[in-house]
Order: structure tokens, then C-alpha cells, then sequence
């Protein structure tokens, strides 16, 4: 579990949720960083590709910059407990059928069990207090041999340990979840998934050393993910990144949950190795 209690969930998703949560000026810098978007959308792909598949559902796809990011053959889908946000990502992701709805309570109206080749989760499950029953809802929405992408902030990352409580996972009030890495693995073998690959995005919450110029430590820190971001690398160790990315598989055949094999804490295995 996290090494300090965890805040509080939002009471509303409306537009004041937005603007207090993500100031304007914040939002552009960070809506600036299209890279990020890309690189999830090409990891998306690359998955699709796998599943031999062309739908994708981003759930907590907030105001749709990842799904803007996908290519025009791909199939989008989002699902949005804001109908605030519900509504700007029809804009921003035109191409997009959005269903509002709280993947923690059960599994929206509308949305096909079973239907999607590949599920993203990314910076959602932090925000939940019951990131289990997330889990569980979103397996029952891949398709057998499809696949489920999430990112959480990594409680093993050095920057943590770097920046205590400035670390940015903390710097959230609405991060009620920070569970420790080995923690996500479990609960995504338990919902019947099986691990693939094991990851992260690197250190780039910089600053991270006071008497060490800031640009000089965006060389030394955010190089390894300024590379991996430009090609779609998926080789950045856990031990090195501020967020746990993996991505998990559907059985084939039906696998009891709690019974699905691979959960043990990696980074790579075998099978991802002779893939990638």
C-alpha cells in the first residue's frame, strides 16, 4: 500500500473539477506534451495489431486527447464518469462513441461485454477507491485474446524516494489508491488476465536534486524516456520510472479468476522477449 494515506475521490467531474484540478495555464503545457498521447496511441496499436483486432475502449478517457491520437482505421470507444468531460471529448475525438458511465460500479449501459481487442486504463485506476472491481469490469469488456494497457503511478519509483511528499503521486488529492507495484499485478492476475510485460516511462518528474540545474537534469533523467517515447520502447525497467505501465492478456480459453498464471512481480518474460 502507499507509504502515506491517500486523499479523497472527487464529489463531481464537472467543468470547476477540471479548472481547479488542471489550471489552464498547467493543462496547455501539459496538452503540449503530445508525445505522451502518441506514445500510449502507438503502444495501442502495437497491442491491436497483436490482438488482431481495430477496437479500443479508453476507459476514463477524460477529455479524449489519447483517442485523438489513433489512427482513422481504429475503432474508438471511451467511457467518461464526467459528463463535462463526456462532452468535450466529443470534440477534441469526434470519431469517438463516448458512454458516461463509473466502471468501479459495474459495466456502463450499452458498452458490448466481450467486445473490445484492446482496453486502456491510463492514470485512472489511482483515482478509485475500489480499483479491484475496475479491474474486474474491464476484463469482462476485452475479447478473448485481447488486451488490457493501464499506467499507475509506481510506489518503487526512485523519484518517490527522491522527493518524499513532493512526489507528484502524492501532490494529487484525488490519488486515493497508490498501491505498491506488486499490489497491481495481483489484482490484474486475479480478474483472470495474464501479464505480459512489465514497464515504465522513466524519471521525468524533474527537478529531482535542489543544486542541480534543471535542464541538466532533463539530460541525465528524461533522455531514457525521450528515446522510448520517439520509439515506442516498452524496455524502460520498473526500478527507473515514475509510473507502472503494463499490459495484460485475455485467455484464449477461460481461466478461473485468481487462477490466471504470470502475476509474479517482472519486467519482462519470455514470451514478451521473442514478441517485441
Amino acid at each position: 500500500m502507499s507509504e502515506r494515506p491517500t486523499g479523497e475521490p472527487p464529489q463531481r467531474f464537472d467543468a470547476s473539477y477540471y479548472r481547479d484540478t488542471y489550471p489552464v495555464e498547467q493543462w496547455r503545457r501539459f496538452d503540449r506534451h503530445w508525445w505522451a498521447n502518441r506514445y500510449y496511441a502507438r503502444l495501442a496499436e502495437r497491442l491491436l495489431k497483436r490482438a488482431g483486432g481495430s477496437r479500443v475502449l479508453d476507459v476514463g478517457c477524460g477529455q479524449g486527447s489519447l483517442l485523438a491520437h489513433l489512427k482513422p482505421r481504429v475503432e474508438v470507444w471511451g467511457i467518461e464518469v464526467s459528463d463535462y468531460a463526456a462532452q468535450r471529448c466529443a470534440v477534441l475525438a469526434p470519431r469517438a462513441r463516448i458512454v458516461v458511465g463509473n466502471i468501479e460500479e459495474g459495466i456502463p449501459e450499452g458498452m458490448p461485454e466481450g467486445g473490445f481487442d484492446v482496453l486502456i486504463a491510463r492514470y485512472l485506476l489511482e483515482h478509485l477507491q475500489d480499483p479491484s472491481a475496475a479491474i474486474r469490469h474491464c476484463a469482462s469488456l476485452i475479447r478473448p485474446g485481447g488486451y488490457f494497457l493501464f499506467s499507475v503511478p509506481n510506489t518503487g519509483s526512485p523519484g518517490l524516494r527522491l522527493k518524499g511528499s513532493q512526489w507528484f503521486g502524492y501532490l494529487d488529492e484525488t490519488h486515493c489508491s497508490l498501491l505498491a507495484p506488486e499490489e497491481w499485478l495481483r489484482l490484474t492476475g486475479q480478474s483472470g488476465l495474464r501479464l505480459e510485460r512489465v514497464f515504465s516511462d522513466g524519471l521525468w518528474d524533474v527537478p529531482y536534486v535542489k543544486w542541480v540545474p534543471r535542464l541538466l537534469q532533463l539530460a541525465i533523467f528524461s533522455l531514457p524516456t525521450i528515446l522510448a517515447v520517439l520509439l515506442v520502447s516498452t524496455s524502460l525497467p520498473l526500478s527507473w520510472g515514475e509510473n507502472l505501465i503494463a499490459f495484460a492478456r485475455k485467455p484464449l480459453t477461460s481461466t478461473a479468476p485468481g487462477d490466471a498464471p504470470g502475476v509474479a512481480m517482472r519486467e519482462r518474460s519470455p514470451e514478451s522477449r521473442t514478441n517485441s
